[in-house]
């Protein structure tokens, strides 16, 4: 299991896990990353915000309900767009709406509706943006989803360098993509 986290992106999936992390007091740092505010222009934002929080960075928000879940926890935010890979020794989760630009993550996820998308692969297509979001989002998946990321995180899935979809209505789950060890994957880039 990771103990510190960097999680890049703390819209819905980001700042849902997030929460998830602290409430379960599994880690004692944590690091966010996000450049945006809530969004004020919306008559209801994205979930996990409230209409209130219109303007407020999603770091402060998410480090001051993080903090409110588990008190001890040491967190840093950092309010700036990734889109290099980040010099740093933490474990790097991509939750990033667009995966265009490579940022050294160890996973990246994605989540549509009721599909939750986690890619532990070593190497990156550059250029390549997961999905687009087509279902709306849903706070009972998105729960779900952040318990299955921190189930995932627990049993050190990513040491197995594949691409997951998971249907959170049956909580089944589906490799797509595994890398391949065996040397087809020689001009691909490694991190």
């Amino acid at each position: 299991m990771i103990d510190k986290p960097a999680i890049v992106g703390c819209g819905t999936v980001g700042a849902a896990l997030s929460f998830k992390l602290a409430e379960l007091k599994i880690i004692s740092d944590l690091k966010l990353y996000d450049f945006d505010c809530v969004s004020g222009c919306v008559e209801k934002p994205s979930y996990p915000f409230f209409v209130e929080e219109a303007g407020i960075p999603k770091v402060n928000i998410v480090k001051y309900n993080c903090r409110y879940l588990n008190p001890s926890l040491r967190i840093l935010t950092y309010k700036e767009k990734i889109v290099k890979p980040l010099e740093s020794k933490s474990f790097v989760i991509d939750c990033r709406d667009c995966k265009s630009s490579d940022i050294g993550a160890k996973i990246r996820i994605s989540l549509d509706g009721h599909m939750l998308y986690i890619d532990s692969m070593a190497y990156s297509d550059e250029g390549f943006d997961y999905h687009r979001y087509i279902a709306p989002r849903n706070p009972v998946y998105i729960n779900k989803a952040a318990t299955t990321i921190v189930e995932y995180l627990m049993k050190d899935a990513y040491v197995f360098k594949d691409f997951r979809f998971y249907d959170l209505r049956s909580s089944e789950f589906h490799i797509l993509k595994r890398e391949d060890f065996y040397g087809s994957t020689k001009n691909a880039k490694h991190r």
